[in-house]
């Protein structure tokens, strides 16, 4: 009986191995684009800003070097209480023709901090497109050019894009990554544009570009206002459109340097895990159980079987390991990380059924979730 279910996680394991390959192989890519033209659409540059002092001038000042013709770039400062408001309004005076400054003071009632902010920022946008791009991000001066003409070449409404992970805690390399073998190994990247499924969707908040009318036909981000994910959820909106959204790799155009240590990893994903599930407990719990089988039992089988001197377990044991990491391995060479990452497989899994669990717990009654100096109920 145990054979057959170690059988049944090798064939699990070689199914993902499948759809790791074939993305590996057809993941939608923006390719570096560096001829420019004046008839390149007027693009709004959207960045919400809370409590950002440690990242966002560098953030600001390669938006502000963009080869690109027509954009403008609108900040909100969100009733940030570091120096945050400070650093923007140096940041303005020194490219008064192009970055503008707005402050939110209040948080209403129903709303996420995040799609508030952003919904704000629409409402003074221009653009024929909306680049919204996290206060962490940092463009590389072709950036603008090449997310636009990518999403024209896809004929996207939605192009979200996955930057480059700078990390540098263990915590950040434990974690973050792990987050691409979702994207990666979970779901063949063409469905998200070819299937009509508004389940079948993936995106990333660090990067959304709009075309304007398909941003405007769904309701913005006021149709998110209470969504911890709202990255996710607008996605699926869209898709419930019959917009086209397509979900690429952008790590030779943009960093993002996400997190900074365990406090910043354990509360942000705890903040968000469970809300991608859309807090249904049944499949999150199984997909808890589904990372623990497929991801940290392997090890534990190859060390009890090391100790009792259990040739087929250890046989079996380094196989399901293998096939785990043959699925690191892609989504690291995908998005161009170090390759040690392949065996941190195992405890990146542990670490994520951890948070997951905390994430479940801040989702009960009594329970509120702190983000940003924020408490939400």
């Amino acid at each position: 009986m145990f054979t057959i279910f170690l059988c049944f996680l090798a064939s699990v394991l070689t199914l993902l191995c499948l759809v790791s390959i074939f993305n590996y192989f057809t993941f939608a890519k923006v390719k570096r684009v560096l001829d420019t033209h004046s008839l390149l659409p007027f693009v709004s540059i959207l960045v919400p800003a809370r409590n950002e002092e440690r990242c966002i001038r560098e953030c600001i000042e390669s938006l502000a070097n963009q080869i690109y013709p027509n954009y403008e770039i609108i900040i909100l400062n969100d009733d940030s209480s570091d120096n945050t408001p400070l650093i923007l309004e140096e940041l303005q005076s020194l490219y008064p023709q192009l970055v503008s400054v707005i402050h939110s003071h209040q948080l209403p009632d129903s709303w996420i901090g995040k799609s508030h902010a952003c919904h704000v920022l629409s409402r003074y946008a221009n653009g024929e497109y909306l680049l919204f791009t996290d206060a962490d991000t940092v463009h590389s001066p072709y950036a603008l050019n090449s997310l636009v003409q990518s999403a024209q070449e896809m004929q996207a409404d939605l192009l979200t894009a996955i930057p480059y992970q700078t990390l540098t805690s263990i915590w950040e390399h434990l974690m973050v990554p792990f987050m691409h073998v979702l994207y990666h190994g979970y779901l063949p990247n063409s469905f998200i544009y070819t299937k009509k499924n508004p389940s079948l969707v993936a995106a990333n908040g660090q990067i959304m570009l709009f075309h304007s009318d398909a941003y405007d036909a769904i309701g913005g981000h006021e149709s998110v206002r209470n969504s911890m994910v709202e990255d996710i959820d607008i996605a699926r909106k869209i898709k419930e459109s019959r917009a086209k959204i397509v979900l690429a790799n952008a790590t030779s155009l943009v960093s993002c340097s996400m997190y900074t240590g365990f406090e910043d990893v354990f509360k942000g994903f705890s903040k968000n895990f469970f809300a991608g599930f859309q807090k249904k407990h049944i499949p999150f719990v199984l997909f808890l159980i589904h990372i623990m089988n497929v991801y940290v039992l392997p090890l534990i089988l190859c060390i009890i079987s090391l100790m009792s001197d259990n040739t087929s377990l250890l046989m079996w044991s380094i196989v399901l390991l293998m096939l785990g990491m043959v699925i690191r391995l892609l989504a690291t060479m995908q998005f161009r990380l170090p390759l040690f990452h392949i065996f941190l497989q195992p405890f990146s899994a542990l670490f994520a059924i951890i948070i997951g669990c905390n994430s479940m717990l801040w989702s009960m009654p009594g329970k509120n979730t702190v983000w940003k100096k924020r408490v939400y109920h």
